[in-house]
């Protein structure tokens, strides 16, 4: 049996966060830590250190950069993936997954499951990458 990955998920949205987390527990692959505030995602990645950062981010406060430089320029979380759950979707199309800003995101609407899988590819990816 592997050792759960750890997801850090920052989400001002007490549903959407609810449903997210729900869901990824559900797959009985992950333990996660939740933030309210970008603001506190530093400190609450460095005292979690996740394995990837899940970060909701609002249209009109695009802070996922401030964000994920913060997380970035520190040595022990240099290389932890950052995806983004947005409402900028591509043609409204449900689980459209690109990249914006340089940082993986996934449209709001999306399928939980689909976002399962998503957060799974991406720390295969990161698995393999070290190896």
């Amino acid at each position: 049996m592997s050792t759960p990955k750890r997801i850090l998920l920052i989400d001002h949205e007490p549903r959407l966060t609810a449903m997210v987390s729900s869901a990824l527990l559900a797959s009985g692959q992950y333990v996660i830590q939740q933030e309210s505030y970008s603001q506190e995602a530093l400190g609450a990645a460095l005292h979690f250190q996740p394995d990837l950062i899940l970060v909701d981010a609002e249209p009109e406060r695009l802070e996922i950069d401030e964000v994920a430089r913060q997380i970035h320029a520190e040595r022990a979380l240099e290389n932890v993936p950052v995806l983004c759950l947005t409402s900028l979707s591509a043609n409204g199309q449900i689980g459209t997954v690109g990249f914006l800003g340089g940082y993986t995101f996934l449209a709001n609407p999306f399928y939980l499951e689909d976002m399962v899988n998503c957060i799974g590819e991406i720390l295969k990816k990161k698995r393999s990458a070290r190896f």
